[in-house]
């Protein structure tokens, strides 16, 4: 189903989102989305759409800086001159998090310029988007830049123009499935606390602000790491750093373990059917019904044909069957790798279904 010769590069998007160098860029993403005016007053297909026009708006700053990467590499300077600078990006975009991460704890309002569904994307306030996509790139250079030089902008120089920007268009679908599926969670998440919870969304917002400042706070540690690594090859190593990315190299291991193609896939199936049920109140009925035929065969195309259950379905029903087992090692292995995660899964899973039912409950009285 997928081309040998692009799975590569697609599979580089989706472990690069998740690089070493900007692998906290994705949970501060999380607090700066999350702070930001999320159109709570918004119907739910304005929601969903606005967060797909962000998460391709913050994607596309990240392919895009990458790919000026390639040019200036390959014409200006050298990948290290780069390599040498980034870090102090890196410090100095920590500390500007965590300032305003702390403003926010401190109860300032400080409203983030996020598009507004009715603007239109030429609107001016996409741009606080972009820069953070491009800062998300400029902090990746130094851990993803050299396999990105070599396996996706150097094919135009192998294999040609035609055959390079079908391995960059295929790096920036990967990339773009993890930024999109978080995205698209969160907004059908924070969508759900307004219309169900409103009460708990200052703490949502207070989590948010707290993401931001712990983000900052790894990224000016992990800054100065490199900084000083560069100065000092024998430098030692940094407990905080080396447990971020021990848990960044699990994730890896597993990404390509379960197969990139298959992970993308997922996930863009994932990100279709959202933004098919988000925007679904305002199609017409044949509208709507061509929308989820469409969905539907691409799911059986998909999970289906091409892949017999295994690429969503059935994982998702031995990780149920198992998670059991997972929550009865906390207490035996708390130090396992995934332990955060599990718990971290666990806690949305209740709360999702608290949602749920709550409402239900609620009509029966």
């Amino acid at each position: 189903m997928f081309d040998l010769g692009l799975a590569l590069p697609f599979t580089l998007g989706i472990v690069t989102a998740v690089n070493p160098c900007g692998f906290a860029m994705l949970p501060t993403w999380i607090g700066y989305f999350l702070t930001g005016d999320a159109a709570d007053r918004e119907e739910r297909p304005e929601q969903v759409l606005r967060g797909l026009q962000v998460s391709l708006v913050m994607a596309g700053a990240f392919v895009l800086v990458f790919g000026g990467l390639g040019v200036v590499v390959s014409h200006l300077v050298t990948e290290e001159a780069i390599a040498r600078r980034t870090p102090w990006v890196t410090v100095v975009l920590g500390l500007l998090l965590i300032a305003y991460g702390l403003a926010l704890l401190a109860g300032r309002e400080v409203r983030l310029p996020l598009p507004k569904p009715r603007r239109g994307p030429g609107s001016g306030e996409l741009w606080s988007v972009f820069g953070f996509g491009a800062s998300y790139a400029v902090v990746s250079i130094g851990c993803a830049a050299p396999i990105f030089l070599l396996q996706v902008a150097g094919s135009f120089g192998r294999d040609g123009v035609l055959e390079g920007t079908a391995n960059y268009l295929a790096f920036a679908a990967g990339m773009t499935a993890v930024v999109a599926a978080l995205t698209l969670s969160l907004t059908l998440a924070r969508g759900g606390l307004v219309r169900n919870l409103r009460r708990l969304l200052p703490f949502v917002d207070r989590l948010g602000a707290l993401a931001l400042v712990l983000g900052g706070a790894y990224l000016t540690v992990y800054g100065i790491y490199e900084i000083r690594l560069l100065r000092n090859p024998g430098t030692p190593s940094n407990p905080v750093v080396d447990a971020v990315t021990d848990l960044q190299s699990h994730l890896t291991t597993w990404v390509t373990t379960s197969g990139g193609t298959r992970v993308g896939l997922a996930l863009w199936l994932a990100v279709l059917t959202i933004v098919v049920w988000g925007v679904r109140p305002v199609l017409t009925q044949e509208a709507r019904r061509t929308a989820w035929t469409i969905t539907g065969m691409v799911w059986l195309v998909a999970e289906g044909a091409g892949h017999r259950g295994e690429l969503v379905v059935l994982p998702i029903v031995r990780l149920l069957a198992g998670w059991p087992d997972r929550m009865a090692g906390w207490a035996d292995d708390p130090g396992r790798w995934a332990v955060p995660l599990e718990v971290a899964l666990t806690v949305v899973a209740v709360a999702t279904i608290a949602l749920l039912v709550r409402p239900a409950l609620h009509r029966r009285r």
